[in-house]
């Protein structure tokens, strides 16, 4: 699961990198494939999104279904990684 993930991340990144709009890059191929892993690749995202911070929370919500970041923290790649993060601590995710 992780070598796939690792890949369609990467495709993810490389083919929407030009795009600035969130919805172009959460509607991509390979980030629904990644969506439609379920629970599992969860752990794999917030690692990801711990080492790199990126457009992962739509994946996260979708997943989840539930949505750590506040208002104040919305448009703050950051901030909204760092409320992932704890977010996945708090639930017991390792990664």
């Amino acid at each position: 699961m992780e070598a796939e993930f690792n890949s369609l991340a990467e495709e993810w990144r490389a083919e929407t990198r030009m795009l600035s709009f969130v919805t172009q890059k959460s509607i991509h191929q390979a980030y629904q494939r990644i969506i439609g892993m379920g629970p599992p690749v969860v752990p794999l995202i917030l690692r990801d999104l711990e080492q790199k911070p990126d457009h992962w929370f739509w994946a996260l919500r979708a997943i989840t279904g539930d949505n750590p970041v506040k208002p104040e923290q919305r448009g703050r790649m950051k901030q909204m990684a760092q409320a992932w993060i704890q977010w996945g601590k708090e639930h017991g995710y390792e990664w």
